[in-house]
């Protein structure tokens, strides 16, 4: 009989996935043994509403949300039986809910700057010292406490309507569930005692708004089932009723864990807009340089350094100086160019905000130094690559020690030319996890767990994650980049006072330089 024969057909258990990122939301199913059987994406739209402020409305994105879930559910085979769902998305940000679950406003998101004076202000005052020795991070202006406060100075009435304080995943989780919950990596900056794992709800009597410290919802690790789809979201979503609904954890530690990346020691770097490198450590650590999350499954955390370099430095490349739509093609320029591009050196600090890691520095900008008539556009394409690679070492060389291969991901591992360069840099191997939608394969394994189709996180990796690449360090590579990293570090430190005289050189008067 045929694979569609009802009565003959063995039903395969599917693990359904949705990673709510930023500005495209996904639906992914897989099989238990990591094989995408169906997915569907949808964009969502980004609001500004002013300088420095970035929302979204959480009803729309949860528009987008069940529409590809629906998508998802149509496409799967007949055979494929969903067991569960789970939830990554964006991280921190504030997506506040009245007592009645309705939105205060627009949610605001994790890239908003509005209270970035709130956060020179617990600077001065030593408050921000006291947040830290407690969770073990610094906070920053996209977190919820910060915002929170900033809400209370200048919006009062929105501020009086909130009753809980949800992150994005955790408002899709609380529409499909009914439950208001928060999971240990989204709370663990800045409200969770680092020692103990539980909210430290002193918090915010230390910066002045007392009245909101019930407004943390419940806490749950993230293998923990915190309720099944209603009738309601069932209806909107075709999902089944009563279908588990996983606490899951934000996309920055999903990602990780979808590339293979849980124990100790073990590293994943995300190759996208923005660079993110991540280890796995065992228990909060001494330095504050990243941002440290607990997992909340066993001793583990995460210790995240993020960059603003990353991708556009490519496409600004190909575009203004290469000439072409297709950054596939740039690797064309630079095969006769050799390992240091024969003395021409790029900083890929091209974001207007600076950058943020392992240094912060909103003036910091992007260069090239060392050019003379004798470069062509091959050498300035090679230096792109390698001041990315040596980019991606900087933030690496200053998280926990590890000495073992990296995990790669995102959009930059299309590039062949960029992952031997980060083997390269670094002197270790690099892998790049088969899939690409890693972030909700991460999702997806800790449903898995927390099913019990897997016995543990290790084993469900084991069975999931399969490699796809592998990059060895080149001989005499890595002695090489030695040296050029030296130089690399060196010369962005001396440029700080620089990049801070080139900003107040051009903004007096015209914004112009002044000219004889």
């Amino acid at each position: 009989m045929g694979r569609g024969d009802p009565e003959h057909m063995t039903e395969e258990p599917t693990l359904l996935a949705v990673d709510a990122g930023t500005s495209t939301v996904k639906t992914v199913a897989f099989r238990t043994d990591g094989e995408e059987i169906a997915s569907s994406s949808r964009e969502t739209e980004i609001l500004r509403p002013a300088s420095g402020q970035i929302e979204q409305d959480p009803t729309e994105v949860w528009k987008q949300v069940v529409e590809t879930i629906k998508a998802v559910s149509s496409e799967l085979p007949a055979d494929a039986v969903p067991v569960g769902i789970a939830i990554t998305g964006q991280g921190d940000g504030l997506w506040a809910v009245t007592d009645e679950g309705e939105p205060v406003g627009n949610a605001i998101l994790w890239s908003d700057s509005r209270a970035a004076p709130i956060l020179d202000e617990w600077a001065e005052s030593g408050r921000l010292d006291e947040i830290v020795a407690q969770c073990g991070s610094s906070p920053y202006p996209g977190m919820s406490l910060p915002l929170l406060v900033w809400l209370a100075r200048e919006q009062p009435d929105r501020f009086a309507r909130i009753d809980t304080a949800l992150s994005c995943k955790d408002w899709l989780n609380y529409k499909l569930t009914g439950e208001r919950t928060l999971d240990p990596t989204e709370a663990t900056v800045p409200y969770l005692d680092k020692e103990m794992g539980t909210y430290d709800r002193d918090v915010f009597d230390l910066v002045g708004i007392p009245n909101v410290a019930e407004a943390l919802p419940r806490l749950t690790v993230p293998t923990e089932i915190i309720g099944n789809v209603t009738e309601a979201a069932a209806k909107e979503t075709t999902l089944p009723v009563g279908l588990p609904v996983v606490s899951g954890l934000f996309d920055v530690p999903a990602s990780a864990i979808g590339s293979g990346v849980i124990r100790p020691g073990d590293v994943a770097v995300t190759l996208g807009t923005s660079l993110t490198h991540q280890a796995i450590v065992e228990g909060p650590q001494a330095s504050d340089r990243g941002i440290q999350m607990n997992l909340g499954m066993g001793d583990r955390w995460t210790y995240a350094i993020g960059s603003n370099a990353g991708t556009p430095s490519l496409e600004w490349l190909a575009e203004t100086i290469v000439g072409i739509e297709d950054v596939a093609g740039l690797e064309n320029y630079a095969t006769d160019a050799p390992v240091g591009s024969d003395g021409v050196l790029y900083h890929p600090y091209l974001s207007s905000s600076g950058e943020r890691g392992p240094f912060v520095d909103p003036t910091a900008r992007a260069q090239f130094v060392g050019l003379t008539p004798e470069h062509d556009t091959g050498h300035l394409v090679r230096a792109v690559y390698e001041g990315l690679s040596l980019a991606v070492r900087d933030c690496v060389e200053h998280l926990p020690a590890s000495t073992g291969e990296v995990a790669l991901s995102g959009g930059g591992t299309s590039s062949e030319l960029w992952c031997q360069l980060i083997a390269d840099c670094l002197d270790r191997p690099v892998v790049i996890p088969s899939g690409s939608e890693l972030g909700a394969k991460g999702a997806a394994i800790v449903l898995g767990v927390a099913l019990g189709e897997y016995p543990s996180l290790e084993a469900a990796v084991e069975g999931i994650v399969d490699t796809e690449t592998r990059y060895e360090p080149r001989p005499d590579a890595p002695d090489a980049y030695d040296e050029l990293y030296d130089l690399f570090v060196d010369i962005r430190e001396e440029m700080g006072p620089l990049w801070t005289r080139r900003v107040t050189a051009y903004q007096e008067g015209t914004n112009q330089p002044t000219s004889d």
